[in-house]
This record gives C-alpha cells, structure tokens and sequence, in this order.
C-alpha cells in the first residue's frame, strides 16, 4: 500500500504510525507542518519553523498547491490526516481520493466550548471536513459522541486509540515505595503548551512546598512555552525541586518513567492521551484532571487521583493524598496495567488501524483499475 500521512511529526503518536506501516512494507510518505523528521521513514516539510501550530493556521491553506503537485506525483492508494480543523481541512481541500481523517481531541472538543460566530464556523468546518473522509478515526468514546452531535453518522466513525508498547512499557519495582521518608519523584510527559496548563501544576508543586512535603519533580517533554514555565518555577522557589528536560526521544521514555512513582497531568481536553497510557503502563500513580478522557481509563480514588481543570488547590491535594497513598500504589499499578492491557494494546490497535486503512485503499484500488479498464476499452472501440 502507498500511503501519505498529513500529521504534525512532533506529535509522539505520529512516528509510530509511520514506523508502524514503514515495517510492514508499506511506502509511506509524511507531510508535515512541523521540521521534526522520522528516522527511517520519507518525510517532507512544508511549514516554517519556528513550528507553532496556534499561530501558523495560514500555512494549511497556503500550502495546498504544494501538497497537490506531491499527491499528483506519488499517487498514494490513500491519505490519512491527522486533526481535523487543520491537516484534515488540507487534505480535503487538496485529494479527491481514499481518505481516512484523525480526530485526536482539541481539534473537535473545542467545537463545542466556542461560542459566537468562531464557534458555528469551527463547528460547521468540521461538518465540511467530516463529510468528505471514507472513515474517521478517533481515539476516544468522547469524540465519537461530540462527532456524532454534529451531524457525523456513526457508521462511519471507528474508534481506535494508539496504544501502548506493553513489552517497553513494563511495571516498575515497587521496592521500598512504602517508606514515608523516601522522597516521592513525580513527572508530567506532555508537551509545555497551553491544553496542558503546566502553570496549574508549577502552582500546586509550590503549595505542596510549603505544606512540608519532600517531592522531586521532573517535566519531561518540549513546547513553545518550556522557558516561560521555567522561568515561573523559579520565581516560585522551586529550582532546587524541580527539573526541565526539554524533549525525550521515545526509545528512551520508559527509562525516564521507571525512575518515578507519581504522574501527573493538568490538561484541559484530551482524546486519549498516550502519555497517560505509557505511565499506566510502566507503573506509575496518576494524578490528573477530571475528564471525560482520563475518568474513561482510570478509577478515581481507587487507580489514580483527580482534580478539577486549572484547580491548583485541587491538585495540591490530589498530590498530598497521593504521598499519603504509597502503600496503595502497588494495587492501583496492577489494575492500571489491566485495563492498558485489554483496550491500549499497541500492537493489537496497530493492526486494527491496518485493517481499515486496507479496506478502504482496496476500494481505491478496485475503482481505479475499473477506470483503466474501461478507458482502454474506449480507445479500443
């Protein structure tokens, strides 16, 4: 099969769905607005650097003759594009043939917390969009149902989250975890952009300073807005406890993981987060906020604890009683690993996305040699 992928490869899930379909013999071609390469896989970039996906909107329009000129010439049997609202409206606008769309969670969960006139434009491109994809694809139950309020038949929805790489992803000891003078380490792995709210968590890390609890805390990921929010950690008096490590290559994420015992995660929306997949997975304690995306993999007060969107009380006190629950961690990693186990199999998701992608490739294919067929017939007679 030849594919192309319109997807932001500085997205974490974007290199494993080319790598993924790259190893199974597929050709497969990345067009991205972000200078990130995949090592191993064709990819082509198009935007401007710096890479700010808030700001750089125009480019998904300004480059469409560009991306037409490279479909025309690789002639992919389909096209997969990632984000509605932004490389989905490319593709659209830009192929006429297989298409399966992405939906990953701000992209559409925004549509409904808009109001005005911005909010019935978003909510009406996403009409646009959706009706020109053969599939789309979501990675969580919520998409699915806001999809489905605007309009989107069901039929044509196929809910596959990206997963989690069981054999790297793997439990950490719990050696030692139940003594209350060992200094818990605690890590967040999302990206210092604003749906991730880093603030929240600066704020709240300060309050459990001064409540007198010993924590060491790791931010484990880049952004546009790292050195703002170091710059915030700083002036919050927390240097000595807090660290920024800037982007981690994948391969060694479940390094940087086993060596912690708490996550944490402020973000406002999500569809399915990886990250949060990856530390359930490995074994870590979750502490994130109350959403429709965590509360469908976690049980509160039983798995993990959560908090209220931009609450940093909330999430001082979700923290404190996480500390306090480190004879319960081993139990909560063990239910966690269960639950990534039956529905965030990567490996068994992966195929379950090559399925689709094959189903509607080979529609493709069959309707163009239909096409050849009887163009050589025409010139024939």
């Amino acid at each position: 099969m030849r594919m192309v992928m319109l997807s932001h490869t500085v997205a974490p899930w974007t290199p494993h769905y080319a790598r993924y379909f790259a190893a199974r013999g597929d050709e497969v071609l990345v067009i991205t607005m972000s200078p990130h390469a995949i090592e191993g896989v064709r990819t082509e970039f198009i935007g401007a650097e710096p890479f700010d996906k808030y700001k750089n909107k125009h480019l998904f329009l300004t480059r469409l003759p560009r991306i037409r000129r490279r479909l025309r010439e690789f002639r992919p049997d389909l096209v997969y594009a990632a984000y509605l609202t932004s490389n989905g409206l490319t593709a659209v606008l830009s192929w006429s043939g297989p298409l399966v769309l992405s939906a990953r969670g701000g992209d559409v969960l925004g549509s409904l917390r808009q109001s005005g006139p911005g909010g019935w434009m978003r909510r009406a491109m996403l009409r646009y969009v959706c009706r020109h994809g053969q599939m789309i694809h979501t990675v969580s139950r919520e998409l699915d149902e806001t999809l489905a309020s605007l309009g989107v038949p069901a039929d044509r929805l196929v809910r596959i989250p990206v997963g989690v790489d069981l054999d790297r992803f793997r439990p950490r000891s719990f050696s030692g975890d139940a003594n209350p003078q060992r200094v818990v380490r605690m890590i967040c792995t999302r990206r210092h952009e604003p749906v991730y709210d880093m603030p929240t968590i600066v704020r709240a890390l300060r309050r459990l300073r001064d409540a007198g609890r010993a924590f060491e805390f790791s931010f484990v990921g880049g952004g546009y807005l790292i050195d703002e929010h170091r710059r915030l950690a700083e002036s919050a008096g927390l240097a000595g406890r807090v660290r920024f490590l800037g982007h981690c290559d994948h391969v060694d994420l479940p390094r940087q993981l086993a060596s912690h015992d708490v996550y944490v995660s402020a973000s406002r929306s999500d569809g399915t987060s990886s990250s949060l997949l990856e530390a359930m997975a490995a074994g870590l304690y979750p502490v994130v906020t109350r959403i429709a995306a965590n509360r469908a993999w976690l049980d509160e007060d039983r798995t993990a604890r959560m908090f209220e969107p931009g609450d940093e009380g909330g999430l001082a006190d979700a923290l404190e009683r996480a500390i306090d629950d480190r004879q319960h961690w081993g139990e909560a990693a063990a239910a966690n690993r269960l639950r990534v186990e039956q529905d965030g199999d990567q490996s068994r998701n992966m195929q379950r996305l090559a399925e689709l992608f094959e189903r509607v490739a080979a529609v493709h294919r069959s309707s163009r040699r239909s096409a050849e067929a009887a163009h050589e017939d025409s010139r024939e007679s």
